[in-house]
């Protein structure tokens, strides 16, 4: 790139001073335009890098583009006048007072507006890589939600759960034509939650538990006292916000590996610890191994990466396992 800049540095200034052209003024222009090719082109590109380091271009779009615009004015403006002075002043023994005069102050003009347009160049060079960084997060993380949603619709169309929930609604029938009702429409709106997060990136944590809690529901009606659930939200943090069908995919873990019954109950508990929504269950395997993938695990690892910097947390111990998943504050 320093090279480069060299030479459209020397054969700009070898047109714009085209009637003292000579070799001779050539190659001096060639190597005065090293100066300010290196000192600029270089020192520009590390500004751009570094903005673009400290501020993102799609979060922090208006930051980026101030202090990127301010800190390359000055930088352009001190190192062209500083590189001026040492070959106009200290080279070619031209008096101070003429500095600012004449010929060489359009001099000053014309190579601070030529590396200001090369550093814009820089800066949007930056801010096309991030656009295009974006266009590939978000291509990924619908691809992602996608999965999700088929890991969590593959869950709830699982034969079994087909059965045994045709099993419990065919006996409530008959038992409690009441609760086979209310059955009814808590599952129709599992489903409709699930069809309805296909566009959605986050949900209100307080929707996720809405959610859960209905899951719980049908699942208390199959296995009565097996099924043991509590939350303890932190007070303010019910607005936060979490990735949409964590909570099911985390639930349908614990009733696919674990023996449920009223002499093998099966303790769910969410809550918030600090920054972390918490769920965690005591295990009681079941003696037929059921082959666990871990797709949802890393579905939900993947699609938070996006929108935290905490990782999910896993803790699997003889007699507990708990997954802790980050708490997004609202923008």
């Amino acid at each position: 790139m320093g090279v480069k800049l060299t030479l459209i540095f020397t054969f700009l200034s070898s047109i714009t001073f085209i009637s003292q052209f000579s070799w001779s003024y050539f190659i001096n222009g060639f190597l005065i335009s090293g100066m300010y090719s290196f000192g600029l082109g270089c020192g520009c590109g590390i500004i751009s890098n570094l903005w673009d380091w400290k501020y993102d271009w799609h979060k922090q779009f208006h930051k980026r583009l101030f202090w990127g615009i301010f800190t390359t004015i000055i930088y352009v403006v001190v190192v062209v006048l500083l590189i001026d002075y040492f070959i106009i002043v200290k080279v070619q023994k031209v008096s101070v007072s003429l500095f600012f005069k004449e010929k060489y102050l359009w001099v000053h003009l014309f190579y601070i507006i030529l590396s200001l347009g090369i550093a814009s160049f820089f800066h949007a060079k930056g801010f096309m890589l991030e656009l295009k960084r974006s266009v590939n997060i978000q291509n990924q993380l619908e691809k992602e939600n996608i999965a999700s949603q088929y890991e969590a619709l593959k869950n709830q169309t699982d034969p079994h759960f087909f059965f045994n929930s045709l099993n419990v609604l065919s006996s409530l029938v008959d038992e409690n034509p009441k609760m086979a009702q209310k059955f009814i429409g808590k599952l129709s709106q599992i489903y409709r939650y699930i069809l309805d997060q296909k566009d959605r990136e986050l949900v209100n944590l307080e929707e996720e538990l809405s959610f859960a809690e209905k899951y719980i529901f049908l699942q208390k009606i199959r296995f009565e006292e097996g099924v043991n659930y509590s939350t303890n939200i932190g007070f303010g943090q019910m607005k936060t916000l979490t990735i949409p069908l964590a909570l099911q995919i985390l639930l349908e873990n614990i009733f696919k590996h674990n023996v449920v019954s009223d002499e093998n109950p099966v303790f769910i508990k969410i809550y918030t610890e600090e920054d972390y929504l918490v769920v965690s269950n005591n295990i009681n395997k079941k003696k037929i191994y059921q082959a666990s993938h871990k797709l949802g695990l890393e579905n939900i690892k993947a699609r938070y990466t996006h929108f935290s910097e905490k990782a999910v947390l896993l803790e699997n111990t003889q007699n507990q396992f708990v997954v802790k998943l980050p708490l997004i504050p609202k923008l």
